[in-house]
């Protein structure tokens, strides 16, 4: 396993208590077994096993709405003074069930159309309270207030709403008890003041933003969360121990919502862009403008089929980033994963996902959405070509919801273009080839609760099918692509345990020329000569495979431990609509930590602990052997560290050489820290590095990550984040080549000295909660210098100097990017290969001042600017790199967004 830094568990920054993290065990094996049972409320008695450990529940009952009211954060209506007001909060942070601090009380009201919920947040030095004003959506080191929703009333599933004492507000959804989805964003009212004895916090949430059955008496999970900047305090209305993984499942009760029938409304999105786009042209270039308008339309509708279930359309949806992807150089063999950031296939994500890998953050999944509406797989050739970027997208539906019944269903389909690109040939011919078909993609997930949530059974199934009209996109794509998994969840031995299991499976079709690539790939590597469990076969149409993926955890009082496999067979494809990295492994680790949530003399918590793992394929080949350490903790001066260390006694590397034969690996040793200042105050720093060595080879690998943070204001944040990396590898592989005057295949590997280094800076000056600027800027500077080029010769050699045999300067030469092999000195070369020495450089900038003119109705003014150059410069030198990059052609787009949200 590599180190995995702090998670920070939470509802939403506002609950941002560190609770240190380890492995990807972790997040089953957190809980705390109390040491006699406590007394079951209603919900126990109706929705769980013999064998539960009950939590202590508060319950409130909400009242109609009487007389009108005003969302403008007073509570002085007297709607608000005859509503009868909650209160008895407990202590969540730092000292876990002890008496506040400071007094919260709330209450909640209703009618046909929306909830109300009012708190009183009550604070005896109200000159101190801290309200900063940022966007919505952004964490920030201020006072707040969340209430959470689980109107499902399944303790799965809930919908969570803050405030701070600047009116700033927070939105996400909570599923799987513990999995939080900030990029969920619902259309409510919400509105704060400071006054006298404190602040108060006012909601209007209309009952189309939430889901829940068609019952005529309603009966939902609520929890309220206060946090107190200054202190650092948590209180929470129904108890919420930190040493516990649950979040949802120790909501309290409300009760009391009488007759609000089913919603069945519509909302209406339809959003416009038009601007300006500046490109740099080849002279001459008859395909493209300089300048040129750019512009479209599109429109997402959802429309509420019950009080449970909705039904989401869109047609053409847009990208509504702020920050670019950020610049990597990849020079591994597995492709880079990014995040999703278009709001269509962000809401309700959590319906659709079916992980395939282990570990915290860990991107492998059967449901990867950026595969919809990518950039075209195919290209065409000539001395000019216009081709798209990405692929448009016909339009997308999607059913969600959850029944009473404890069942939840997603299902969605899109349908994307079939696009050509544009060309001109060297004899001015203009033709036009097609580079993407027409393609449906669908996802589909069922999942059943039992047990009040304590178990849970899932199923999932994607499908990909083309129409590959054109021959040469035939070659490589697949016409279909199907994926499905069971998935089981399941806590049992008074929550003490917990077991996950996941059964996948997959199958692709196509030509055999695509079927044969597929085997090829990185993935799979059936061609590898050493490997007597893999056959190539190049007249094959599919390739079918499976993985099973498992884990068991326990945790006795401040211990944890933890187990798990990952197998998975060579033909396991998932890439068509899911992200996988690799097959043909089996994987087992084993976890164990100690963590202590209650404050000592020096921290406020603390963890430490161990894991060890080995990997191999089906051959079996054992591949590694690995063990590490690691802690961290959170002082009580409100700074965070932490550090590991790992032994990984590599054996072989069978995706090394690309198709080539295993090769020899050697030990490696690692290291990891962080450090991060209280980011509370007006300024924060931190800091993380690693380092990572192999001793037989020389190679090496550190990096130096710095963070500094200003709230320069308090409507004005700055952040600056430098970083640099170094390192030496002996063997990066380079490419293999036939020889000329023979049938040898030469795997061709080098020493390259690569560096990185990158600046991102971030700006958020916010005017109001409804208006601000946001502006991200981040220049790259990478380079690639190879020199002792080698070609393995004996790739299971256990001496470094018997695998392979180094190229002396004589024996070969570059011309104009290409190296040419000469090793008898015959003047005739052997083989040749490109030369493999790079230098990047990227400036990737935004600039976005957004304008929420009514609830879920915005503006944008966006620029966007870009520039990057590259040449086979493998010197690092920053100066000179910054100097080419200033000098490089720009891309300019200047552009207007607006949209207009309706519900009826």
């Amino acid at each position: 396993m590599t180190r995995v830094p702090q998670v920070v568990m939470a509802i939403v920054g506002a609950i941002a208590v560190a609770v240190p993290s380890s492995t990807h065990a972790d997040i089953v094996a957190t809980s705390k077994v109390s040491s006699s049972e406590e007394p079951r409320s209603a919900i126990d008695r109706d929705t769980s096993a013999s064998t539960r450990e009950a939590p202590t529940l508060a319950r409130c009952r909400a009242q109609r709405r009487t007389g009108t009211i005003s969302i403008d954060g007073a509570l002085d209506e007297e709607a608000w003074r005859g509503a009868p007001r909650q209160s008895a909060f407990t202590q969540r942070f730092p000292k876990e069930g002890a008496p506040p601090g400071v007094e919260t009380e709330f209450a909640v009201l209703y009618d046909d159309d929306a909830l109300y919920v009012g708190v009183w947040l009550k604070d005896s030095e109200p000159k101190l309270i801290k309200g900063l004003l940022t966007r919505r959506d952004e964490e920030s080191p201020s006072d707040s207030v969340m209430v959470a929703i689980d109107s499902y009333h399944d303790r799965r599933t809930a919908f969570a709403f803050g405030l701070n004492p600047a009116g700033v507000q927070r939105d996400m959804i909570i599923y799987d008890d513990t999995a939080l989805d900030s990029s969920w964003d619902a259309v409510w009212s919400g509105s704060s003041s400071i006054g006298e004895g404190g602040w108060v916090a006012e909601y209007r949430i209309p009952l189309s933003q939430l889901r829940f059955s068609g019952e005529a008496s309603q009966q939902w999970g609520l929890q309220v969360h206060r946090v107190v900047a200054r202190t650092g305090e948590e209180v929470t209305w129904s108890p919420w121990p930190r040493s516990r993984p649950e979040i949802v499942s120790r909501f309290g009760l409300v009760d009391g919502i009488e007759r609000v029938g089913s919603s069945r409304n519509v909302e209406v999105l339809p959003y416009a862009t038009a601007g300006l786009a500046s490109r740099p042209v080849d002279a001459g270039d008859p395909l493209h403008d300089g300048v040129s308008p750019e512009g479209n339309v599109g429109l997402d509708v959802k429309y509420g089929l019950s009080s449970s279930f909705s039904l989401a359309a869109t047609i053409n949806p847009d990208f509504g980033q702020v920050e670019a992807d950020p610049s990597q150089v990849n020079l591994s063999a597995n492709e880079l994963f990014f995040p999703e950031k278009r709001p269509f296939f962000l809401d309700g994500v959590d319906l659709f996902k079916m992980g395939l890998g282990q570990g915290d953050d860990n991107s492998e999944t059967l449901f990867y959405s950026r595969r919809i509406g990518a950039a075209p797989h195919g290209s065409a050739d000539g001395d000019y070509v216009e081709s798209p970027s990405s692929t448009t997208i016909y339009g997308a539906a999607k059913v969600s919801g959850k029944t009473s019944g404890g069942w939840s269903v997603g299902v969605l389909d899109a349908v994307t273009a079939r696009e050509d690109a544009a060309f001109i040939d060297g004899a001015g011919v203009r033709g036009s080839q097609m580079v993407e078909p027409l393609t449906n993609f669908a996802v589909a997930k069922v999942k059943r609760d039992f047990r009040g949530g304590l178990t849970t059974l899932s199923a999932s199934a994607t499908s990909v099918h083309r129409r590959l009209e054109d021959r040469s996109l035939a070659k490589e794509l697949h016409d279909q692509a199907y994926t499905g998994g069971l998935e089981l969840q399941h806590r049992f031995w008074r929550e003490r345990a917990a077991l996950s299991a996941k059964l996948l499976g997959s199958y692709v079709h196509g030509s055999r020329e695509a079927i044969a690539e597929t085997q090829q790939s990185t993935r799979h590597l059936y061609q590898r000569p050493d490997a007597r469990h893999l056959a190539f076969d190049e007249t094959r149409t599919s390739l079918a495979g499976a993985a099973l993926v498992t884990d068991l955890s326990y945790r006795a009082g401040r211990w944890r431990a933890a187990s798990g496999i990952d197998l998975r067979t060579p033909g396991l494809e998932v890439n068509d609509l899911g992200f996988q990295n690799g097959s043909d492994q089996y994987l087992q680790w084993v976890f164990g930590a100690y963590r202590k949530d209650d404050p000592g003399p020096m921290f406020l918590n603390y963890q430490v602990g161990t894991n060890v793992y080995w990997v191999s394929d089906l051959e079996p080949r054992l591949a590694t052997i690995g063990a590490g350490m690691f802690g961290n903790g959170l002082l009580k001066n409100h700074w965070s560290l932490g550090g590991g260390f790992e032994l990984n006694q590599r054996r072989w590397d069978t995706r090394a050489l690309r198709g080539g034969p295993a090769l020899r690996d050697d030990p490696v040793r690692s290291g990891w820290a962080f450090v991060q200042s209280d980011s509370r105050e007006s300024v924060s720093v931190g800091a993380e590095t690693s380092v990572r060595s192999v001793p037989a080879t020389a190679s090496y690998a550190g990096n130096l990550g710095v963070s500094l943070s200003v709230q320069a204001a308090p409507n004005v944040r700055l952040a600056v984040q430098p970083s640099v990396a170094i390192s030496e590898d002996d063997a990066q592989y380079i490419d293999q080549v036939s020889g000329d005057n023979d049938a040898q295949t030469h795997y061709l590997v080098g020493r390259i000295r690569q560096t990185s280094a990158s600046l991102t800076l971030r700006m958020s000056w916010t005017f109001s909660p409804r208006l601000s600027l946001q502006a991200y800027a981040q220049p790259f500077v990478a380079t690639g210098g190879y020199e002792d080029y080698k070609e393995v010769v004996n790739a299971g050699a256990r001496a470094v100097a018997d695998r392979y045999s180094v190229l002396a300067p004589g024996q070969y030469g570059v011309d104009d990017g290409t190296i040419s092999v000469d090793r008898d000195g015959d003047g005739v070369p052997e083989y040749s290969f490109s030369q493999p020495d790079f230098g990047f450089r990227e400036l990737r900038s935004t600039l976005v001042l957004r304008w929420e003119y009514r609830p879920g109705s915005s503006v944008f003014a966006i620029w966007s600017h870009g520039q990057s150059s590259d040449d086979l410069d493998g010197d690092f030198r920053l100066g000179r790199g910054l100097s080419r990059l200033g000098n490089s052609e720009a891309e300019d787009i200047v552009m207007v967004k607006a949209n207009y949200w309706m519900g009826v």
